[in-house]
């Protein structure tokens, strides 16, 4: 863990108190053998497991003090590690066909797309217990994985998985009993009214309320929706199609993913725009707060967005680049923010209608990996999972130069120092 690293003194207060200075400082950083295109990390007690983006790469096992490699899950021809959590002795995998072109993945997969689940009494040696396969019976429709929401309470550990396409893009798992994942329902917002348009509107993303009882659903262009899992298998839309939230007037894509501020029902809403020829290109996504106290009206407080954001720069936006803000964790003062060739950002949320940028952080890019990107690699700093926060430290994965290891000061510190465990993406 002890090394070489890069600190980027940051942002001044921005807004919030004008006393506090806000920084990010690296404590630790692996490259991950700078093979490049790494994906989502998980963290159960003295291990770190991070997936890929590309196939036939393994999940890299490190040890959390050292950070030192200590094991790896093998990888697959044609498939993607793309999401991980760990809870308790299981770590969940969430495998997706990923595309030659955008990844630079093998053009067949051997797998159905699937989630896999790992018993990890020994947590640096997992063993595969239950393949939970993610499969369509439309001739016509595809359907696949690609994010999930992980849930446990008192009596259940549920999985919320994504999986746009074909219905139901909304699938209930319990995994209470992992070597035998059970669903519980599944879902879509066609049953009640939505009629997407184009193949971009797309069920990307699901997050769960503190109390479990609304899930919300980033629709990209049909907007953000709430509903109610209060009663599974039940569920029942709350948000009138509409009346989603769906950047008026429309943006490049809408919502990409909307994390729940704590103790309160404000969201903190992201938007991913590709570069083209995957996506509209520059001007980026950025990032805003959205009130859903009123689920079937959620309305827009503010938006953030950091200097690339200024359409007046896409003149001088170089190839395969996007400065689009991706995934959050979010504290009841501060969200943390992977932004992709802006680094991971930090925002003062206490007065979420006026949220503040009060820290950013840029590292120092590897000389060389592997595997560059090929479809967003023409800035080489790619922030992208779901930052991690464990015991008062900030866990992140850069897609090209790996894991990161952060203490943060300043503006929400107090949330973040101490928390024992918090991730955007679970309740855990």
């Amino acid at each position: 863990m002890r090394g070489t690293w890069f600190v980027l003194a940051v942002l001044a207060g921005c807004g919030g108190d004008p006393e506090v200075v806000s920084n990010f400082e690296i404590v630790g950083h692996s490259d991950l053998g700078a093979r490049g295109m790494n994906s989502a990390l998980a963290i159960a007690g003295d291990t770190i497991y991070v997936g890929s983006r590309v196939d036939n790469k393994p999940i890299v096992l490190l040890d959390t003090a050292t950070l030192a490699v200590v094991g790896e899950i093998p990888g697959s021809i044609g498939m993607s590690s793309r999401e991980l959590r760990a809870v308790d002795n299981t770590l969940v995998v969430l495998n997706l066909q990923c595309s030659p072109e955008l990844h630079g993945c093998t053009q067949i997969g051997r797998k159905v797309e699937n989630l896999e689940l790992y018993d990890i009494t020994n947590r640096r040696a997992p063993l595969l217990v239950a393949t939970y396969p993610v499969t369509t019976s439309s001739q016509i429709f595809q359907r696949g994985p690609h994010e999930f929401y992980l849930w446990r309470d008192d009596s259940r550990t549920l999985v919320y998985l994504a999986a746009p396409g074909a219905a139901p893009t909304l699938e209930v798992i319990d995994i209470g009993n992992p070597a035998a994942p059970t669903l519980v329902v599944g879902w879509d917002p066609r049953m009640a009214g939505l009629k997407p348009s184009g193949q971009d509107d797309i069920l990307h993303s699901v997050s769960l309320s503190g109390d479990g009882t609304r899930v919300y659903l980033s629709h990209q262009l049909s907007g953000l929706l709430v509903a109610d899992v209060g009663s599974l298998p039940t569920v029942s839309l709350l948000t009138p199609p509409a009346s989603a939230y769906d950047w008026a007037p429309p943006g490049a894509m809408g919502p990409h993913s909307a994390v729940e501020i704590p103790g309160t029902h404000v969201l903190v809403v992201t938007e991913e725009v590709y570069p083209m020829p995957f996506g509209a290109g520059c001007p980026w996504g950025h990032l805003r707060t959205v009130d859903a106290s009123d689920p079937a009206a959620p309305k827009l407080l503010a938006e953030v967005k950091i200097a690339e954001n200024d359409p007046a720069l896409c003149a001088t936006a170089a190839e395969r680049t996007a400065f689009t803000a991706h995934n959050a964790t979010v504290t009841s003062e501060v969200a943390l923010v992977t932004w992709y060739a802006g680094g991971i950002v930090a925002i003062d949320v206490r007065n979420p209608k006026k949220p503040k940028i009060v820290a950013e952080l840029r590292p120092e890019p590897l000389a060389a990996v592997a595997v560059e990107d090929p479809g967003l690699g023409g800035n080489p700093i790619e922030m992208w999972s779901y930052p991690v926060i464990k015991d008062g430290l900030i866990y992140v994965v850069d897609v090209r130069n790996g894991l990161y290891v952060l203490r943060y000061t300043g503006v929400g510190e107090n949330t973040i120092t101490n928390e024992a465990f918090l991730e955007g993406n679970s309740n855990l």
